[in-house]
């Protein structure tokens, strides 16, 4: 990024926390992709904040993404499913990283159960 395209906001974030995506950030970038993508595949999500407000996340099929400040976390908490009780993070630098974790995401929610 250079010098002449950075906002004074983002430059004080990389300063302060050595990033410029802090939640609100991702969560406005979150909320664009969800109007992208077909209704069927967004309507089950549902946007949440925890008690104290200090993160958010999408719900969907017991699948989760949290929202930090400079990051993502994935966790799923299904059974018999390829990605079962995985959690991942994801450093987030740019809008490609949000939209790569949110399509993830969804690809974790829309996942079949395993035959026993």
């Amino acid at each position: 990024m250079s010098d002449k395209n950075i906002k004074k906001e983002d430059l004080f974030n990389v300063i302060k926390n050595g990033h410029n995506w802090n939640s609100k950030k991702i969560e406005d970038e979150l909320k664009i992709l969800t109007t992208q993508v077909p209704f069927s595949i967004s309507q089950n999500h549902s946007l949440r904040f925890d008690r104290n407000d200090k993160f958010h996340y999408i719900y969907d099929n017991d699948c989760y993404l949290f929202i930090f400040d400079g990051k993502i976390e994935l966790r799923c908490d299904r059974d018999n499913v390829f990605s079962s009780y995985q959690t991942i993070e994801y450093p987030i630098k740019s809008k490609e990283d949000i939209k790569l974790v949110y399509d993830n995401f969804v690809s974790m929610t829309m996942e079949d159960e395993e035959e026993q």
